[in-house]
């Protein structure tokens, strides 16, 4: 009776640590995409190829059904969205994983 308990405790420890891993997964690429997109130079469209990119190199096995969506938002913000689900370990147990970037797009202003 202890082992099924203690097996199925530390299954759900993995399964956390692997959510925590994904989490960090898709913050870092909602933040490369977000500084492609508020480069100077930048657009939305390259944001999200950034983030897709970064996606693809580091979370391919842990991020299942990654989607990233960008868009400028009024006042010159660059809105980065990327969302999915981690791997599951336990079969019934797929945790969503998100994380959004808002900044303003950099751009050159003449003086006076």
């Amino acid at each position: 009776m202890i082992v099924p308990i203690a097996m199925i405790i530390v299954l759900l420890v993995v399964q956390v640590c692997l959510w925590a891993h994904a989490a960090t997964l898709v913050q870092g690429a909602a933040t490369d995409g977000e500084l492609a997109a508020t480069a100077l130079g930048g657009t939305p469209t390259m944001g999200e190829a950034q983030a897709r990119a970064d996606l693809a190199a580091t979370a391919s096995r842990v991020v299942i059904d990654p989607s990233v969506q960008a868009q400028m938002l009024t006042g010159g913000l660059v809105e980065i969205r990327v969302t999915g689900t981690t791997e599951a370990i336990i079969p019934w147990l797929r945790l969503p994983v998100a994380a959004t970037r808002i900044e303003p797009a950099q751009e050159f202003r003449e003086s006076g």
